[in-house]
């Protein structure tokens, strides 16, 4: 650039002293110089784009049902239950029977050898009296019929007891098995038995309270 003026400037000189009269040149506008032109590049527009992420799946919950109290049947081999215990009640008889005592005596009166005398508590534990109650006296050696095989009791009210004596023919000092047996005119029965007269022994108090009433102890 500067070669370029210095040569027009030399031109212009050259040219007014060839024609006379010289002429001021133009004045051009001085260029202040200038560095090393700067070398302006295109700006690159870089984009940067997001990497793009991998669309997790949507996940859909499912309402769970709704629990029910279904039960669960039992594992293993069913056990029976145990039996549990149920107390019993045996019902008391109406009519029952009681050996007091048992002896052995002479009877010369009815001409008789031994014979045996067997006390016997009949009690009523039912709700009404029982009337005729006749008791009867077997043994197991028994020979003839003696008068006072049987006795009776007119009325046994309810809740009480009466004290009979009994009397057979027996065996002469023999051991013997008893049995005595009772009905009422309600159509009530009972039976007991002994198998030894002798280990009933006879209670001495026995003959005072023969045919007496009294209320069950």
């Amino acid at each position: 650039m500067e070669r370029r003026l210095a040569g027009i400037l030399f031109l212009t000189l050259l040219l007014a002293a060839c024609g006379g009269t010289p002429s001021l040149p133009a004045v051009l506008p001085t260029v202040p110089p200038t560095g090393t032109p700067r070398v302006l590049s295109p700006t690159r527009t870089i984009l940067w784009e997001s990497p793009t992420l991998p669309v997790s799946p949507t996940l859909t919950f499912a309402p769970s049902p709704a629990a029910t109290d279904t039960p669960i049947p039992p594992t293993g081999t069913p056990t029976s239950p145990l039996p549990t215990d149920t107390p019993t009640h045996t019902p008391v008889p109406p009519l029952a029977i009681l050996f007091s005592g048992c002896n052995t005596s002479l009877d010369i009166t009815h001409s008789m050898g031994e014979v045996t005398n067997a006390y016997v508590t009949l009690r009523n534990y039912g709700s009404s009296a029982l009337t005729n109650l006749c008791a009867t006296l077997s043994a197991s050696d028994e020979a003839r019929a003696h008068p006072d095989k049987t006795q009776c009791a007119a009325a046994l009210p309810a809740l009480h007891q009466i004290l009979l004596k009994l009397t057979v023919d027996t065996g002469f000092q023999e051991d013997t098995s008893i049995q005595v047996d009772v009905v009422s005119e309600q159509g009530i029965t009972a039976s007991a038995s002994q198998p030894s007269c002798r280990e009933l022994g006879f209670p001495g108090w026995a003959s005072a309270k023969v045919g007496v009433l009294e209320p069950i102890p």
